[in-house]
Formats: structure tokens, sequence, C-alpha cells
């Protein structure tokens, strides 16, 4: 593909203007990130669908008479597709990018003839500017407090949006600072239901910018690196400006900074010990035999994963004594561990028991999922034996992704349309989504 080059200092014109292209010079491996992102996605907003939550949005909607535009769609599809946290994620920026970039998508499908290579454009376009802005601002952004996702997110939805409208170069930038606008959220609502909402509002503030843009509304052109800006805002004394990222080559952020699939619908930041556990665990393991369990993480992490013992399906979902322990207890874990307020089972409440977390420092390169600072799970055996596993590839990663066949496996676990995915999976590019999407959506 044909390398197209960062100005040096005007990162968001380059940008804009790569983005709005008629014809985007893609990959077939990014076309291909892209196509993999959406089936990842739809079946987690399949799994979402029978949630309380979706429920009550739909609720929270009929009360405003919103029920079937595109608007509350996207809060809708968001929500689902985050309710169980088995939605990807991407560790330049900490955020997860596909539920709110393919929930917006979704809920303008019916109104336009779209192609599948017009969203598969569109996912790429929005997770260019999220990986982005993730580098920009490095780590620091998500360790002080903030929720990526909520944050990233709204730019990331109207960028994909944008280029679904066909934005002008200008429009287009004003839909990335008008989203902008709409960048919140704490990582203090993890652990309740208030974490998967911030999906669903990324992806309508996403929806509405790029509309707003269409109709002319204007904006302050450079919203990033600008004094008082979003870098000056959000970022910390490591963050870089965005004019300062050099020899990108646009349209190769999933390249750079692959997606990452979760096989395990729980925080991300309980994987690493997730997969440790289940190395250690063998059908002879008596867990009344264990005498102690630690678990040790990286320090940023205890901000994220820090329940000990759950009191609901979110916390649960953010508890690392929970997961390793029914990881310890099956060999496995998965949706069933979570449902039905299992999690409060006395059994499960006093293995949780447990087990306690011990974190280590790390520099402030830190990046999220990086093997150089490894999770690890020793169990201490009343008889004095330790078994012990440290992982540092995280499953669904770079290094150890998941198969096709773990994608279609994960698929019909979730929605059991195993139809929707061969068709999706083999539509050419020119292939009118639609028809497609009307058995899911």
């Amino acid at each position: 593909m044909t390398q197209e080059k960062l100005k040096a200092d005007d990162f968001l014109t380059s940008f804009c203007q790569w983005a709005t292209q008629d014809q985007l010079s893609l990959t077939n491996q990014t076309l291909q990130e892209a196509r993999l992102s959406y089936l990842d996605t739809i079946a987690c907003i399949e799994a979402g669908k029978n949630q309380a939550i979706s429920t009550k949005i739909d609720k929270f909607n009929q009360h405003f008479y919103l029920n079937d535009i595109p608007i509350s769609r996207a809060m809708r599809y968001a929500c689902q597709a985050g309710i169980l946290d088995y939605d990807d994620y991407e560790a330049a920026g900490s955020s997860h990018p596909s539920a709110p970039i393919i929930a917006a998508v979704l809920s303008i499908a019916p109104q336009l003839n779209l192609r599948l290579l017009d969203i598969l454009e569109a996912w790429v376009v929005g997770y260019e500017i999220i990986i982005r802005m993730g580098e920009a601002l490095g780590y620091g952004h998500y360790a002080k407090g903030w929720h990526a996702t909520s944050t990233y997110g709204p730019i990331g939805c109207a960028a994909a949006i944008g280029r679904l409208l066909r934005l002008s170069s200008s429009q287009f930038n004003q839909a990335l600072s008008i989203a902008s606008s709409s960048s919140a959220g704490m990582k203090l609502q993890f652990g309740s239901e208030a974490k998967v909402v911030h999906e669903g509002l990324a992806a309508q503030a996403g929806l509405q910018a790029a509309y707003l843009a269409q109709q002319g509304i204007s904006a302050q052109k450079d919203f990033f690196d600008c004094s008082d800006g979003f870098k000056d805002l959000y970022g910390d004394s490591q963050s870089t400006p965005l004019n300062n990222l050099d020899n990108i080559s646009w349209g190769e952020a999933s390249k750079e900074f692959p997606v990452i699939r979760k096989p395990w619908p729980s925080c991300a930041y309980t994987h690493r010990i997730i997969e440790a556990a289940e190395k250690i665990y063998q059908p002879s393991l008596n867990l009344e035999e264990i005498e102690s369990v630690v678990i040790s993480i990286p320090e940023p992490w205890i901000k994220v994963v820090r329940f000990e013992v759950p009191l609901n399906e979110a916390e649960a979902r953010f508890s690392a004594p929970y997961c390793v322990m029914m990881a310890l207890m099956s060999g496995s874990l998965g949706p069933d561990d979570f449902s039905n307020q299992i999690y409060l089972d006395p059994k499960r409440q006093e293995l949780t028991k447990l087990a306690s977390v011990q974190t280590f420092k790390v520099d402030h390169q830190f990046t999220e999922m990086s093997p150089d600072y490894p999770d690890s799970v020793k169990v201490t055996m009343k008889d004095g034996r330790n078994l012990f596993q440290s992982i540092g590839h995280v499953k669904g990663g770079s290094q150890n992704p998941m198969s096709l066949d773990d994608l279609k496996i994960k698929f019909n676990k979730c929605s059991n349309n195993s139809i929707f995915f061969d068709q999706f999976l083999n539509a050419t590019h020119e292939e009118t989504v639609l028809p497609i999407f009307n058995q899911i959506v």
C-alpha cells in the first residue's frame, strides 16, 4: 500500500484529509481485522440482549418515545455489547473501541445503503484516531481515573460515522471536535452498570457529533494540542502532542496495536491471572488443602480489579480473587460463573476469601498487557507445596490470538446464529450488508 506520512505539524488536518478520501488504500489484513471485530462485537451484542440492562435501556427510551431511532439503538447496542465485559479492547489507549463504534454503525445501517467495505472502512477510521490519541496521552490518562472508552470513544465514533456520511475534511474535523465535548466518564463506575452506560453514551455522542457537523455546526479545529485542550486536561507530564507523532502510515493502527479479543467475559485485567489459574488447575487439586493464593499484578491495575468478595455481577467481573478461584475450582471460567447471583454462593464466597492480591511497581513507560510486566498466581498448599504460573502474553492478543474457530465458538455461545457468522465472514466487499444485519439487529 502507498505509505501516507504525517505532516510534521498538523496531525488532525492530515488525519481528516486521509479519512475523507473517496477510496482508502487499506491492506487485506486491516480489512480482515475490521471484519473480525464486527463478528466479535455482534456476538457480544447478541449475548447482552437478554440481560437486565437491555430492559432498563428500553424502558428509558420508551419514556422519551425514542425506541426506534438511531440515537436509541446506538445506546442499546453499545450497552448490550459491553454488559458482559466480553467486548474487545486495545493497549495503546486502554479502551473498548469496537463496542461504541459498531453500535453507532449498526444504529444507522437501516437508513443507508451500506456496503461491507463501507462499514469496514468506518471501523478502521474510528480505530485509527482512538489508537493515535492513546499513543499521545499514554497510560497516564487511564491511570488518572478516566474511563478511556468514555473519553476516546465519542471521538472514534464520530470518525466512523463521519466516514459513512461522507463528510468533507472540514466537517470531519468539526465532528471530532464536537465529540470531544462529550469526553467524560470515570473508572470509579467500574463494578456498576454505569460503566456499561459509558459505552452507550460514547456511541450516542459520536453519532450526534457527526450529524451536527454535517449540518454545519462549528467547533475549534485544534481541540487536542492547543492550550487548555484535550492533552492538557486529560493527559499527564508524560503525554505528548498528537503533532509529535511521526512516521504514521494511515490505516495501519490495528497492525501496530492489534485488537485484543476476549476469551473470558470479565475485565481484561483478570485475563492473564485466569489463564494462570487454568494452567495450575488439575482434577486432583483439592481446594480444601489450599492454604493461600497470592495474585501478583501491576500496581495500576488494583484500581480496576479492586473488588475482593463481590456483591453483584458487575463486581464479580472486576474481582481478581473471584475470577482466579473460580478458574482453580473447575479449570475454566465462563458466563455461568457470573449469572443468577452464583457469586453469592457461600462456598464460592469462602473460596474467594482465600486469595489476596499483591502489586508491583511499573515505570512511566508502562503499556497495558506488556509482557515485560507479567501477572502471576501462586497457590500454597497446606502440605507446603507451591503451584505457580506466570503469564506475559495475554490470551486474545497478538502473540496468543483467538483463532477463527475460537471466534466462531464464542459467537455461537453468544448467539447460536452460525448462519450470520458464515454469511458475514464470506460476504464480498461490494455486498450490501443490510440483508445480513436484518438477521441480527
